[in-house]
């Protein structure tokens, strides 16, 4: 039987019918708690498949709702334009706290759009007595969470299990907003924007970001030491997620190999990688729930038992998928077990085509790891291969473009392989990454090296070509490097309605601010006040390694 899917705009205006349509093909024991001291109301700023696709946003609901004294509700973007929740209804403005999982920027004018429907003001200055509190973790907060500092009451630095349970305690006895708010910060990983203050120069830069007591001078990212000690499987299976009645299971967290534009690389260190053990007792609870198993982690092929834990899917599940893997981690015997368990399908990321570009990214996967992956999964019945490249790349070259239609033309030639889908995304720096000082490439010339790129591809036989948005792109550039002032246009934008061109002009600062310069290394960065454990002059030392490589 076919998995339903919702449509699109098929509901109407009928928030009811929504809420029955997603609430009636949900599986899971997990159930909110009776009315409780704190009523919490957590969402996912986009729509509903997205959000229930997101293992991070799964796992805080079930964290929430697992504490003393706390009930968790969610919300989406929902189609019917409502800003109530899934389980009970009620609207936004009802909980005395909402919090936000935040992984993407560009979903950051879903977030005012979802305050702006629940009547909460969406400047934190404006809030008062009566008003929820509004809380943001998730990645963005981790990397860099200016653009929202004018919104939201505090952050959550890191993940959720080592900051959440001693965070919550002080919101279900404190009193007042001011209160909490000073309590809130004395909890390691919390950042409350209203407790630091940003001058700026005349050029626009950044002079100094001034913290106020009892808040710290910098947030220090909190994180766990042991996974084994907490359990992240999906407590909710939906076919109208995109994993379709797939349960999720995190493998590990972080990622060793230290490419220079990864944020999740930087961000989520150390390594950790649960044991087989821990791994096996997951799969157990996930079969409760589905057939089907997803393993999540940045890099999931570096597990150092991989194989065997297929056999323990195997002997539980019916089916694994797997988001992406490292080519120059998979060998034949793990890709016959990967085909025994139902997948037709594999990804991994060369990012680029040329040996030049692979030393200035520091991707130690080589060509020929590719092609021989390729070769692998071929003999292994896997029919299909997904590669992701990236583009705009800092010292990209007219010539290293045309070397991922070599190495898309070489791959073609390999046994048994019927089809290969190429996705392109172009280059965006990331805080707390040796690429943060890097410019973007103009609109004009993304577009133009995708097109050379499709240009290329279009005669090969079996290939397919989807390439991203070159003014999506740079948007997204202008919101992960933006600063408190890139709040205040999406403000003026949403909220007053200003073209974008007009909100820019009354904030007083230019898009290609935020895009298209190179940062010195002397410069006050606007995520500075987060403190990942990665000295900046080491950041910087990359850069530059980056560039020497260049040739």
């Amino acid at each position: 039987m076919r998995s339903p899917r919702a449509r699109r705009g098929g509901f109407g205006k009928s928030w009811q019918a929504e809420r029955n349509w997603y609430l009636v093909h949900e599986k899971g024991g997990l159930r909110p708690k009776e009315p409780a001291r704190l009523e919490v109301a957590l969402g996912f700023p986009n729509r509903y498949p997205v959000g229930m696709s997101n293992l991070g946003f799964q796992a805080v609901y079930g964290l929430l709702n697992s504490l003393e004294g706390v009930r968790c509700e969610r919300f989406f973007l929902w189609e019917t334009g409502v800003s109530r929740t899934l389980e009970s209804g009620r609207s936004l403005a009802q909980f005395s706290m909402v919090a936000f999982t935040v992984p993407f920027e560009l979903d950051y004018l879903n977030f005012l759009e979802i305050l702006h429907r629940a009547r909460i003001p969406a400047l934190a200055s404006q809030r008062k007595k009566g008003h929820p509190l509004i809380c943001v973790g998730g990645p963005c907060a981790f990397l860099n969470p200016e653009p929202l500092a004018p919104f939201v009451d505090f952050f959550v630095v890191g993940e959720g299990e080592s900051i959440l349970p001693s965070l919550l305690e002080i919101f279900q006895f404190a009193g007042s907003k001011k209160e909490i708010l000073e309590a809130s910060v004395r909890v390691p990983g919390i950042y409350a924007p209203c407790f630091y203050q940003v001058s700026y120069l005349p050029d626009g830069r950044i002079e100094a970001i001034r913290h106020k007591p009892p808040a710290p001078d910098r947030v220090k990212r909190q994180w766990i030491s042991d996974l084994n000690s907490c359990l992240t499987v999906s407590p909710i299976i939906t076919p109208l997620s995109h994993f379709q009645d797939m349960c999720l299971v995190e493998a590990q967290r972080g990622c060793g190999h230290g490419c220079r534009f990864c944020a999740m690389g930087f961000i989520y260190r150390p390594v950790r990688h649960r044991s087989l053990d821990s791994l096996s007792l997951q799969i157990q609870e996930a079969k409760k729930r589905s057939q089907r198993v997803g393993l999540v982690g940045s890099a999931v092929s570096d597990l150092p038992h991989l194989e065997d834990l297929c056999l323990v899917v195997a002997s539980h599940c019916d089916g694994l998928g797997i988001s992406s893997l490292r080519a120059d981690r998979l060998t034949p015997s793990l890709l016959k077990r990967l085909s025994r368990l139902g997948m037709r399908t594999i990804t991994i990321a060369p990012e680029v085509g040329s040996e030049r570009m692979r030393r200035v990214i520091n991707k130690t996967v080589t060509q020929q790891d590719v092609l021989q992956t390729a070769a692998f999964a071929g003999e292994a019945g896997i029919r299909q291969l997904k590669l992701y490249f990236m583009m705009g790349l800092p010292e990209e070259r007219e010539e290293d473009v045309v070397a991922i239609r070599t190495l898309v033309e070489n791959i073609r030639q390999v046994p048994g392989l019927r089809k290969i889908a190429i996705s392109v995304s172009a280059f965006v720096p990331k805080a707390s990454t040796p690429f943060q000082w890097a410019q973007m490439m103009t609109e004009a010339e993304l577009r133009r090296k995708m097109l050379l790129l499709a240009q290329g591809l279009r005669p090969l036989k079996g290939v397919t070509f989807a390439g991203e948005s070159a003014r999506r792109s740079l948007w997204q550039g202008v919101l992960a490097m933006g600063d408190r002032r890139v709040g205040q246009v999406l403000w003026h934008r949403q909220m007053e309605g200003l073209t974008w061109n007009r909100a820019w002009r009354k904030v007083g600062v230019e898009r290609d601010f935020y895009v298209h310069r190179e940062r010195s290394h002397r410069e006050v960065l606007p995520w500075e006040i987060i403190d990942h454990g990665i000295s900046k002059a080491k950041l910087w030392a990359e850069y530059m390694r980056a560039k020497s490589v260049a040739g």
